[in-house]
């Protein structure tokens, strides 16, 4: 007897089987059989993404104005991906979490670093006033204004956002204040001049304070260049000799105290003699 194969049994029982089970189903149901169910499309989220090449600035530019506007908390992910007109899954996809995406946004428009480049790039006469004027510059800029907004208000309200705003503030703009001051203590003054200038953007533009808000650039560069001036470009005053602590009032110093106790005694021997005579 030869050998017989899978598919000559199924050939012999397979019809009689399928005639068997699809027999009673027919009596039962005779109707119009539904059409059949697509199949998932699997590529919808890959096709969007390939579909979108500039899906990734546009959620960086959504999320550069919601953080400004609203700071680091009380921006969403879905809020981002409904400004941008995108899925919320790109955001994960491209930056991971909301911090990945927060720090991206620190990516100004410009190089910050070239900027500080330019505006020491006259030298350090008049550095005060040209570093107040290029803040207010950036700030009033449609791009750039967002941007720096939304740093300011992150560092100050948002702890989970410090770091990534800390990294920023030391390695951009104190490098780049320090690399242009002359002197061993550049970094100090460097952080002296930047805590002059975000001090005042959070008054003058953040917290709206009247009434710095309400100064002119002019009259702001009057007030504030001097003191950036003298972070910036003035050697620091050397501080005077710490003076002696002085004694209790009515009382000399011991050298005053020698010359009083010896004229006392002159004065002493002078009447002795005299009585002698």
């Amino acid at each position: 007897m030869g050998t017989t194969s899978f598919q000559q049994l199924l050939n012999h029982y397979g019809s009689p089987i399928r005639n068997t089970f699809q027999q009673p189903l027919k009596n039962i149901y005779t109707g119009p059989m539904p059409p059949a169910r697509p199949a998932a499309n699997t590529g919808r989220r890959a096709h969007q993404r390939a579909g979108r090449a500039d899906a990734k600035q546009e959620i960086q530019e959504a999320a550069r104005t919601l953080f400004a506007s609203r700071g680091f908390t009380g921006t969403t992910m879905r809020a981002v991906a409904r400004a941008a007109g995108v899925d919320v899954a790109l955001i994960p996809y491209y930056f991971g979490n909301k911090e990945g995406l927060f720090a991206a946004t620190l990516d100004f428009p410009l190089d910050p670093r070239a900027k500080l480049d330019e505006v020491f790039g006259a030298g350090l006469d008049g550095i005060g006033e040209r570093v107040i004027r290029t803040v207010h510059g950036l700030i009033q800029d449609e791009q750039t204004g967002p941007a720096l907004i939304a740093i300011i208000r992150s560092a100050v309200a948002d702890e989970s956002a410090n770091s990534a705003v800390r990294d920023f503030i030391l390695n951009v703009i104190l490098e780049g204040y320090a690399r242009h001051i002359p002197g061993p203590d550049a970094h100090r003054r460097a952080a002296l001049a930047a805590s002059q200038v975000v001090g005042l953007a959070i008054g003058r533009y953040v917290l709206c304070l009247p009434p710095l808000a309400e100064m002119t650039l002019d009259e702001v560069v009057e007030y504030v260049g001097p003191t950036l001036q003298r972070y910036l470009a003035e050697e620091p005053p050397r501080a005077a000799p710490t003076p002696p602590a002085l004694r209790a009032e009515g009382t000399a110093p011991p050298e005053q105290e020698g010359e009083r106790h010896t004229g006392a005694v002159s004065r002493s021997q002078r009447g002795r003699r005299t009585a002698r005579r």
